[in-house]
């Protein structure tokens, strides 16, 4: 975890001296993690953080739910160095408790801690401008990119698992090809072409 913190803090950009310019990094972990993360991310000059709580309206812990209560949260950390973060909130106040909104039907589901694609254009969008750079050094499925590239930002990745890497490689391909034909046609070709029907 040591040597995670420390290549994620080489990767953010030094703070600019204008307020409300600086980077940020966000963390998913669990409730048990957030403590030692907290003080171990000081020792890399992030010193300051946000909680922040995912809220699904489901859980994963189906088979406990007449046992006791049960967990229908995740949890991340927002961590910045001295000066506060950009943020993007168009005058609204913006909490610490974000619902967790599932991707549409039909979205590839490539990895199991997969995020989904609309919980980070939202956390992107607050963090970041068009055309500002977006780094996931745990890209897995690569839903942090194509959610990046959605919002017409720069995006890099890093997967060491080369078959998730791959998967993610194709599905990157895909949205960016669908992203240039809706920009041309108004509609994306090629995934008409998937489900067989022709215009013509």
């Amino acid at each position: 975890v040591a040597e995670f913190m420390h290549f994620c803090s080489k990767m953010l950009v030094k703070e600019p001296k204008e307020r409300g310019k600086s980077p940020a990094m966000i963390l998913f972990c669990s409730f048990e993690q957030q403590f030692p993360l907290i003080e171990l991310a000081k020792k890399y000059g992030l010193n300051n953080y946000i909680n922040l709580v995912f809220r699904k309206n489901f859980s994963a812990q189906v088979l406990k739910a007449n046992m006791r209560i049960v967990g229908n949260c995740e949890y991340g950390l927002l961590f910045y160095r001295d000066k506060l973060p950009k943020f993007n909130n168009n005058g609204k106040m913006v909490f610490n408790v974000i619902d967790w909104e599932l991707d549409k039907k039909g979205t590839p589901k490539l990895h199991p801690t997969q995020k989904p694609i609309a919980l980070l254009k939202k956390l992107i969008k607050i963090f970041t401008d068009e055309g500002e750079t977006v780094i996931d050094p745990v890209a897995g499925s690569g839903s942090t990119l194509i959610a990046a590239h959605k919002l017409n930002r720069h995006a890099f990745g890093f997967e060491i698992d080369r078959i998730i890497y791959k998967k993610a490689d194709d599905w990157l391909k895909r949205e960016i090809i669908m992203k240039k034909e809706i920009e041309e046609y108004g509609f994306a070709v090629s995934e008409l072409r998937e489900t067989g029907y022709s215009l013509f």
